[in-house]
């Protein structure tokens, strides 16, 4: 393969993309993966999760691929999309917060009513499941952090981590619970998950 930074040619690759190329794809995703990575993270400072945003950019970029043919600036369009995830992510978060608000002022399980008992009982046992299927690492972590209440700096000193490394298998054991509980509950509530994982 050649080199990216002496041979790369932007407008070419997403020309040929533009037609269906899997190895124009496969050089622009080489290229431009790092380089939307560290652009997103120094807005979110989350690894997981920015990984997740930039495999997310790549998709819709190949499935988008017969609209591309005609750009004039193949790198503006790339972060401009990379912008657009982190807008999305942001107002989810902020759609998220009334809710996120009401729950920290409950700080009380009994004042929930009858039918969100009952969402809080599955939600509960779902919960147990999903943490019992995480890697053994990232369960020791999340049981340190979720049960026992250290800080990340006390459980990367008790393992042996880094902080980051703490922090990142935090966020995944999070996002692998959020997804079981929504696959498998059919009155998954987010204000239970967030009292159930806070």
């Amino acid at each position: 393969m050649p080199s990216l930074n002496n041979k790369f040619n932007e407008h070419t690759a997403f020309r040929n993309l533009a037609k269906g190329s899997e190895e124009a794809f496969e050089l622009i995703y080489n290229y431009y993966s790092p380089r939307i990575f560290s652009f997103i993270d120094r807005m979110l400072h989350l690894p997981d999760l920015t990984e997740e945003l930039v495999q997310d950019i790549f998709i819709n970029l190949w499935q988008r691929r017969d609209h591309l043919e005609q750009l004039t600036n193949p790198s503006a369009y790339l972060y401009q999309m990379a912008s657009n995830k982190v807008l999305d992510y942001q107002r989810s978060i902020a759609r998220r917060r009334p809710i996120l608000d009401y729950v920290i002022a409950q700080q009380n399980v009994s004042s929930i009513d009858t039918e969100e008992r009952i969402i809080y009982k599955e939600t509960l046992l779902l919960l147990t499941e999903a943490i019992d299927m995480l890697p053994a690492q990232r369960r020791e972590i999340f049981k340190l952090s979720r049960h026992e209440g250290l800080s990340h700096n006390e459980i990367a000193e008790k393992l042996g981590l880094s902080k980051s490394t703490v922090a990142n298998q935090i966020v995944a054991a999070l996002k692998h619970i959020r997804i079981h509980l929504e696959k498998n509950s059919d009155m998954f509530s987010f204000a239970i998950f967030f009292i159930l994982t806070k």
